[in-house]
């Protein structure tokens, strides 16, 4: 709610920059802006089907539509400027620019990371096993029983650490309903969460 709110007060203090700028500026000059507004959308339109196919991974949005978007953001940015100067001068103008783009910036690094962590997030969570527990051999068992302690230890999201909580649970009731005696070998001679319990086992297969 409090992004909402910063930008819908960002747009009317946009809005409102830009009209005085508008009726400030001379009809020679609005018309010669409008004029290279109208020739900058017109390069972006004719650039938009080149960047595209260098990034493929970019919306697919039309080329008059890349043109308009970059006459608005010309437009936007000169009237607003424009009338920035014009009421608060150019020292504040200067400062207050600085300042949005600051702000711009580091709204735009923190979407990036809150997407960025959103799909590590989707990535590091495992899916369903392809093979149950009781499906792997004794020394597949044990193997998965120490690579799933690695793993625990670089994994930081949560269902993933739940996941490989639980599953480490399944391969040492799985141990102990093949070989108890042997399990209880390996409890007894200390256990550790990384170590090796094959050794300890006699139905190893």
């Amino acid at each position: 709610m409090p992004a909402r709110t910063a930008w819908a007060t960002a747009t009317l203090v946009v809005c409102g920059f830009a009209t005085i700028g508008v009726l400030g500026t001379p009809a020679g000059v609005l018309a010669g802006l409008c004029l290279l507004g109208a020739a900058i959308g017109a390069i972006a339109a004719v650039i938009a089907p080149h960047v595209r196919r260098a990034a493929p991974g970019r919306p697919r949005t039309t080329n008059l539509r890349a043109g308009a978007l970059a006459a608005g953001i010309f437009f936007a940015l000169s009237f607003t400027v424009s009338g920035m100067l014009a009421t608060l001068g150019g020292r504040l103008t200067a400062s207050l620019v600085v300042v949005l783009a600051s702000v711009a910036l580091v709204a735009g690094l923190r979407r990036k990371a809150v997407r960025s962590g959103t799909g590590t997030r989707a990535a590091t969570t495992p899916p369903p096993a392809a093979r149950t527990v009781a499906e792997l051999s004794t020394d597949e068992l044990c193997a998965a029983w120490r690579r799933s302690y690695c793993r625990l230890l670089v994994t930081h999201d949560l269902l993933a650490r739940r996941y490989l909580v639980q599953r480490r649970q399944d391969y040492l009731d799985e141990i102990e309903r093949r070989d108890r005696g042997g399990f209880l070998r390996w409890l007894a001679d200390g256990a550790g969460a990384g170590s090796d319990p094959g050794p300890y086992l006699t139905t190893r297969h």
